[in-house]
């Protein structure tokens, strides 16, 4: 109702949780469990009391009579759109790039992730026309963190919008990771005493090993690669709900793909209805 626009929204978190938990996967992006905050409420002084996304105008209905509204309702609709299907997506190589271009690149790693100043993690992206760097920023949670996992070597597919940074450096801003498949990951480390098996440590460049327990040195002896487990597997990486944009795919949505054209709508899909269709 206008007396009630900018201001906060009465409606019930346990309702939502419990809409949210009766209907999924059929909604999607109804509360965030890490923070602990409703998603379906705007939190602006936009004139919208809530909007529920789900697959069919049937079960947005239903999760939307589920709620606990402390506030008059003035009238709803239902829209068909194009929300959580990443219809701004599409395949393409680092060469075509250009600013505010949304795209799909698959490559591998060229060069270990850096996290600079805020928690956000760069790294390049090679598919074999041209390098980006890609950019996973603090807010996408998990994702930034799986981010910095990666490794030079590893085939990913990485989505995102492209950014026109200083000096006209292109960046992916990332909303969703793809590993496809994880390169063996070996790291340069000191060799073992051979008498003893403590692990040696440096006499200085280029002048070999010493062991610390033992004093066994060996002036010849250089570093070894020794592979590492990885901490990260295979899979589709996205941030959490409340860092997600309205047309990013959801994972809860993966499976539930719609094909052809609809028809018009069924049932009830607005309220009230104008005295002339009463």
């Amino acid at each position: 109702m206008p007396e009630m626009r900018g201001k906060p929204r009465a409606v019930s978190e346990e309702s939502v949780i419990k809409m949210d938990e009766a209907t999924r996967p059929l909604t999607f992006n109804n509360y965030d469990y890490e923070e602990e905050r409703i998603l379906i409420t705007p939190r602006g002084p936009d004139p919208v009391l809530l909007g529920i996304r789900g697959e069919s105008p049937s079960i947005v209905l239903k999760a939307f009579r589920m709620l606990e509204v402390g506030e008059p309702i003035e009238r709803w609709v239902i829209f068909r759109t194009n929300q959580g299907t990443d219809a701004h997506l599409a395949h393409r190589l680092v060469r075509e790039l250009k600013p505010h271009m949304p795209a799909i690149i698959r490559g591998y790693v060229s060069s270990p992730p850096t996290m600079i100043h805020g928690g956000h993690v760069i790294f390049r992206l090679s598919d074999g026309s041209g390098e980006v760097d890609c950019a996973a920023y603090w807010p996408s949670g998990r994702l930034a963190k799986v981010a910095s996992l990666l490794w030079p070597g590893d085939l990913v597919e990485v989505a995102g919008g492209v950014k026109l940074g200083p000096g006209g450096r292109l960046t992916l801003n990332v909303e969703k990771l793809r590993i496809i498949k994880l390169a063996r990951k070996a790291i340069a480390m000191n060799p073992h005493c051979p008498a003893c098996g403590k692990r040696m440590k440096s006499m200085g460049a280029n002048k070999g090993f010493r062991c610390p327990k033992c004093g066994f040195r060996d002036p010849g002896a250089r570093k070894v690669l020794v592979e590492v487990p990885r901490e990260v597997k295979p899979g589709l990486y996205l941030p959490p709900p409340r860092s997600q944009r309205h047309l990013t795919k959801p994972l809860r949505r993966y499976g539930l793909e719609k094909y052809g054209c609809p028809g018009p709508p069924k049932g009830e899909w607005f309220w009230p209805r104008p005295p002339t269709l009463a």
